[in-house]
C-alpha cells in the first residue's frame, strides 16, 4: 500500500506543471503562489489543531527540520517552479524536476555521510549534461545567456534542486514526528513565507475578472498538488526507505511530458528529447545507487 501511495503522489505531481501553466493565463506569479500555499494551509489548519499536542511536544531540533522544509523544501520551489514556468514550458518543467533525485544522491553524501559510489557519480554526471541540454536547448554559449526560455529553464532546474531538500531534511524528523502533523506544519510555515513575501506583490482587485479555468486550476494546485500529494508522499517516506522512492519519481516527467504536449502545445526538441533520456538516466543510476 505505500507504494501505491507514494505512485499516486507522483502521478499528481506530474500533473501540475500542465496545470501551473494554465493558470498562469489568468494569475500573475505572486498571485498564484499566494492563493495556493493560502487555501493549502487552509485545508491542513483542522489537521495541525488534532496534532497540536503532538507538535508541541516536538523537539526543537525537529521544529527547526519542519522551518527548512516548509520553507525552502516546498514554498521556495514552488515559487521557483511558477516563475520559471511563466518563461519556459511544462514538459521542460517536467523533465528537468529529474534533478531532484539526483541532487538527493550529493545532499545524502554532504549532511548524511552516505558513501559516494561509482553510480553515484554517473547519476550526477548524467543529469548536470541532460539538464544542461535541455535549458540551454544544446551547449551553453554566451548568446543564449539572456535569452527567456534559458533564464526559465535554469530557475525550473533550481526548482528540482530545491525539492531534494525536502526529503533529505524532512526523513529524519518524519522518524519522530507524525506524517499528517509534519505536513500541516510544514505547509502553514510555508504559507507563511510565502505570504511575507508576496503579499506586497499581490492585486486582490484584479481577483474577480480572473476566468473560471484559472481559479478551477488554481483549486487544483492547491487541493490535489499541495495537500493530497504531499501527504501521499510523507506517509510512503516515513515508511519506506528515501532511496527506494527515487523511483517512483520517474513518473513525474512522463505525465508531465504527456500533458505538456497534450494540454498546452510544448514541443519536444531533440535536444529537449536527448537531455531528457540524460536526465532520466541520471534519475534511474541514483534509484539504483
Amino acid at each position: 500500500m505505500p507504494y501505491l501511495l507514494v505512485a499516486l503522489s507522483n502521478i499528481i505531481g506530474g500533473s501540475t506543471y500542465a496545470v501551473t501553466a494554465a493558470a498562469l493565463k489568468g494569475f500573475p506569479e505572486k498571485d498564484l503562489m499566494l492563493l495556493r500555499m493560502a487555501l493549502c494551509a487552509v485545508l491542513f489548519i483542522p489537521f495541525a489543531w488534532a496534532g497540536r499536542r503532538r507538535l508541541a511536544a516536538a523537539s526543537r531540533e525537529d521544529w527547526t527540520r519542519m522551518a527548512v522544509v516548509g520553507l525552502f523544501g516546498f514554498a521556495f520551489p514552488l515559487a521557483l517552479s511558477t516563475y520559471g514556468l511563466k518563461l519556459s514550458t511544462a514538459a521542460s518543467a517536467s523533465l528537468l524536476l529529474g534533478m531532484e533525485p539526483v541532487t538527493i544522491v550529493l545532499l545524502s553524501a554532504v549532511f548524511l555521510g552516505e558513501r559516494m559510489t561509482g553510480l553515484k557519480w554517473l547519476s550526477l554526471a548524467l543529469g548536470l549534461i541532460g539538464a544542461m541540454l535541455v535549458a540551454f536547448q544544446g551547449l551553453p554559449t554566451s548568446s543564449v545567456l539572456f535569452d527567456s526560455a534559458v533564464k526559465g529553464n535554469l530557475i525550473l532546474a533550481a526548482h528540482g534542486c530545491f525539492w531534494a531538500l525536502y526529503t533529505v531534511v524532512g526523513k529524519s524528523a518524519l522518524e519522530r514526528v507524525d506524517p499528517m502533523d509534519f505536513t500541516a506544519a510544514t505547509s502553514i510555515i510555508g504559507f507563511v513565507g510565502v505570504a511575507a513575501w508576496a503579499w506586497s506583490g499581490t492585486t486582490p482587485s484584479a481577483w474577480p475578472a480572473v476566468p473560471a479555468a484559472s481559479w478551477l486550476a488554481m483549486t487544483y494546485l492547491a487541493a490535489a498538488g499541495g495537500f493530497l500529494a504531499v501527504i501521499l508522499w510523507n506517509i510512503g517516506l516515513k515508511k519506506i526507505e528515501a532511496s527506494r522512492l527515487a523511483n517512483f519519481i520517474f513518473l513525474q516527467p512522463v505525465v508531465g511530458v504527456l500533458l505538456g504536449v497534450a494540454l498546452q502545445g510544448d514541443v519536444l526538441t531533440g535536444w529537449s528529447m536527448a537531455g531528457g533520456a540524460l536526465v532520466l538516466g541520471g534519475m534511474y543510476a541514483a534509484s539504483r545507487a
